[in-house]
């Protein structure tokens, strides 16, 4: 991607974000949040200091401490690559059978094959177990071209959501998508309100494009008396989660040049970042 050639985005505005979310890799900006001893987190919660406490300094450090499944960074991204592999060969094979069972398995891995909460995802799959491969690669297609309307992500002829943004990232035969779920969506948000507060000048608009869409919940909501970001679900949910893919893609392969970091290892730390943006500040409120 060009500099600054962010669909519907200011291009210096664009650009401006970009070198900034590009310092904040090798930055030294603490956050920290407590890691709840229960449910799904709690395996995670023990393996930190004796209060559950994450904290890191910078992106690069957020990613440096990345959990999931109870592994590091190199042992999920060696889980990804396999997936991606098999799930990108399946396609080529036009292999639908493989496909889906492919990306049951990176449901699995992502936490979200819940079979009451995403009953959604399983029955596209299954309604589309003769034609996933095609589908799969329309999805792609559509969301790495910059200038392609979106209607088709209508929840019916193609869906997105937490688990499917997970399912197309790793079948883009050019490994140029991210995956963008609750986590990532509030990360951005939190540094575009520190970008607005820190860089730019006050009487300057925010571009809407750059307001991403986030989640409900109150510690993945970013906002500030300056900017507001639009919920991820509702109305349109699937084509607006599927634009959120798109920019978030464009934005962290600008920024990927910038700091000489892999999109992927972007999207770990911002993952990491945007489990709780609130996070320790919440608590001294």
């Amino acid at each position: 991607m060009q500099s600054g050639s962010v669909s519907g985005v200011d291009n210096d505005q664009s650009d401006q974000f970009c070198e900034f979310l590009s310092s904040e890799w090798r930055g030294t900006r603490p956050h920290s949040y407590r890691v709840p001893n229960s449910g799904k987190s709690a395996a995670w919660s023990r393996t930190l200091d004796p209060m559950g406490r994450w904290s890191a300094k910078g992106l690069q450090d957020a990613m440096l401490k990345y959990s999931w499944n109870g592994r590091d960074y190199a042992s999920n991204e060696d889980e990804l690559k396999k997936h991606g592999e098999e799930l990108r060969s399946a396609i080529k094979r036009s292999s639908n059978s493989d496909v889906c069972e492919v990306a049951r398995d990176v449901m699995r891995w992502g936490g979200v094959d819940n079979v009451h909460r995403q009953k959604g995802t399983f029955t596209w799959i299954d309604e589309n177990s003769q034609s996933i491969c095609q589908k799969l690669s329309d999805a792609v297609d559509l969301i790495k071209d910059e200038k392609a309307p979106l209607e088709r992500f209508d929840g019916i002829d193609l869906i997105m959501n937490s688990a499917m943004t997970k399912i197309v990232s790793l079948s883009d035969p050019e490994e140029r998508l991210v995956i963008y779920d609750s986590r990532v969506a509030a990360a951005l948000g939190f540094f575009l309100a520190k970008f607005a507060e820190e860089s730019m000048d006050g009487s300057r608009k925010i571009s809407d494009q750059l307001r991403f869409a986030v989640a409900g919940e109150l510690r993945r909501k970013p906002y500030t008396n300056r900017v507001r970001f639009p919920p991820l679900f509702g109305k349109g949910k699937d084509r607006c989660h599927a634009a959120m893919m798109r920019i978030a893609s464009q934005l962290i392969a600008q920024v990927s040049k910038g700091c000489e970091a892999s999109p992927r290892q972007i999207e770990a730390a911002l993952f990491m970042w945007g489990y709780d943006v609130l996070g320790d500040a919440r608590s001294r409120s």
